[in-house]
């Protein structure tokens, strides 16, 4: 801790960005700013003197927001992110809804205009607090910096705002940090230990432990797995191998990568076939841990279930879009724990969806898709490497034909579902994964998140970013937009002819644009081997996906070969 500061500004930044690391933060991302150099410059000296403490930069704060997401859920840890004032603000927005969304502990440290700049024309000057009042767990607006507020106030305050951090419902907080000028101080130093001498250290919070009293389990019983960070996964799958139970398990659950006998293959098919659906209706009881399933046809068949419902998840928030479940908040891994159902006959799910490979093989296999590439992807991904699947057509893919096999982690951005931000979260998780991450998007996703092509320069780690550039929204061919005749182009599939080889170049970028599936795995299986980004595009017509996919759920749909 050091007492002498130049400035009354310098002493109130350090003071915060101390008390951000004694709550756990160890990376901060900065945006370029003028309002915010207090803050920027006290990063730096903390990380002089913190080899734990990393800093990062970007000049777009919507792209450094996505970074920051990343950088949280790769490392489970608190990220800072730093601003000027004005609209550098709320371009953090939709990083910090998905945050919020899905519980990560992202803080906005905003540096703001003093009161009195506000609502008199003053430069870069909007009203900050309650910015994003809906989506953040706490917020704390401070007043400028004054030597006649104690620092003892002040680390209270940061203290009790950055207490969401951590729990249950944990999630993001804003800080909004105004500074008056000379924002730099003076070359001449104060002694700031009698202001600091009221100082408390932060309180280590003590978790309390959770007892759940649990209704009656019945057989048969399948579990369901959502979104699920790894802890969850294994419990849950420790849980389904106790008792032989069936799971059907998300793209997003870290279970729907791993081949098991316990573990579904293709959930997502399994509705629609007349063999599946025999199965599922033998179904008494379902146990869901964690929520926002992916499979349009799974929430369907979940929301018609006529036997007992349970969804389990930490969090106190609704996950249920049709409410029907009985809604249990609990830690995952101590339920399964507490849950003891005895084990119980083969519910033929398992075999049912493994039938579903030969249609798959020649689905994959005849033509050169998206389909066939998401396959080949789940197929050679390396069991180091992290797989993101991005929104819309991307993660359906997966979710309905990756095969499984080694069981990679798989991240995903399903709080919000948007497509935004997808470069920027992937680079930020791959500079704390150090396997690596695959990224699979699509044209529309990229070209909104271009300039966060940016962040990959240098990834310690490979960053492999496979784009299906089919000419626009291809996810819309399998919605009912389709139907819309002459304005289904101009207002949903949004045509572009673009082409992402020149943007490659210009970020630096290692590119690849192999024409078939073969080609496609050489490419990709060397791009896994080198640090560094890659690109590879890859271009098929704007209905060729849509099309491969709606042909296999038809095919499994007109099967009525299997027995029950």
């Amino acid at each position: 801790m050091r007492a002498p500061f130049s400035h009354v500004n310098e002493a109130w930044a350090t003071l915060i960005l101390e008390r951000l690391h004694d709550h756990g933060v160890r990376d901060i991302c900065i945006a370029p700013g003028s309002r915010s150099a207090p803050l920027a410059l006290a990063a730096a000296r903390l990380a002089d003197h913190r080899d734990d403490l990393s800093l990062h930069t970007h000049f777009d704060e919507r792209g450094l927001g996505f970074l920051a997401l990343g950088l949280a859920r790769a490392s489970g840890r608190p990220t800072t992110l730093i601003t000027t004032s004005g609209t550098a603000v709320p371009n953090l927005h939709p990083a910090l809804v998905e945050a919020f969304q899905t519980h990560q502990p992202l803080i906005a440290l905003t540096a703001d205009r003093p009161p009195e700049l506000i609502h008199c024309g003053a430069n870069q000057a909007i009203e900050q607090p309650g910015l994003f009042a809906l989506h953040v767990r706490a917020q704390l607006n401070l007043p400028p910096p004054d030597t006649a507020i104690s620092a003892g106030w002040l680390g209270g305050e940061l203290d009790q705002c950055l207490r969401v951090l951590r729990g249950p419902d944990r999630g993001p907080v804003h800080i909004n940090a105004p500074f008056r000028e000379p924002l730099y101080g003076t070359s001449q130093l104060a002694d700031f230990g009698p202001w600091r001498s009221d100082l408390r250290t932060p309180p280590n919070p003590t978790p309390t432990p959770e007892v759940v009293a649990l209704p009656r389990v019945h057989a048969p019983l399948a579990l369901v797995a959502g979104q699920l960070d790894t802890d969850e996964a294994e419990a849950v799958l420790e849980l389904a191998q106790r008792a032989d139970l069936p799971i059907l398990a998300d793209i997003g659950s870290q279970l729907r990568l791993i081949d098991h006998p316990c573990i579904v293959p293709y959930p997502d098919l399994l509705p629609a076939s007349p063999n599946g659906q025999r199965r599922l209706a033998g179904l008494r009881q379902v146990i869901q841990f964690g929520g926002r399933i992916t499979s349009k046809r799974l929430n369907q068949w979940l929301a018609g279930f006529a036997g007992e419902y349970w969804l389990v998840s930490p969090h106190s928030g609704c996950l249920d879009p049709e409410r029907r479940a009985i809604a249990i908040q609990a830690n995952i891994p101590a339920l399964c724990q507490q849950l003891a159902p005895s084990p119980q006959k083969d519910t033929g799910l398992v075999a049912a969806a493994r039938a579903f490979t030969p249609r798959l093989e020649a689905a994959t296999r005849e033509l050169f898709s998206e389909l066939s590439v998401a396959r080949r992807l789940s197929q050679e991904i390396p069991q180091e490497m992290a797989l993101f699947p991005g929104n819309s057509l991307s993660i359906r893919l997966l979710d309905a034909v990756a095969e499984p096999g080694l069981g990679q982690r798989c991240v995903t951005s399903r709080g919000a579902s948007g497509i935004d931000g997808l470069v920027a979260t992937a680079a930020g998780f791959a500079r704390r994964h150090p396997g690596g991450l695959t990224l699979l998007l699509g044209d529309l996703s990229l070209l909104h998140d271009l300039n966060s092509l940016a962040l990959t320069q240098g990834s310690p780690s490979p960053l492999v970013i496979i784009v299906l550039n089919n000419d626009g929204g291809a996810i819309f061919n399998l919605l009912p937009a389709q139907s819309q005749g002459e304005h289904f182009r101009p207002l949903f599939q949004l045509p572009h002819g673009l082409g992402f080889e020149q943007a490659a170049a210009q970020f630096r970028l290692s590119y690849a644009a192999p024409g078939n599936l073969d080609a496609f795995a050489e490419a990709y299986r060397a791009a896994c081997k080198r640090p560094g980004a890659t690109l590879i595009e890859l271009t098929f017509p704007s209905d060729r996906g849509s099309r491969a996919l709606s042909g296999l759920i038809q095919s499994i749909r007109d099967d009525a070969s299997a027995q029950p």
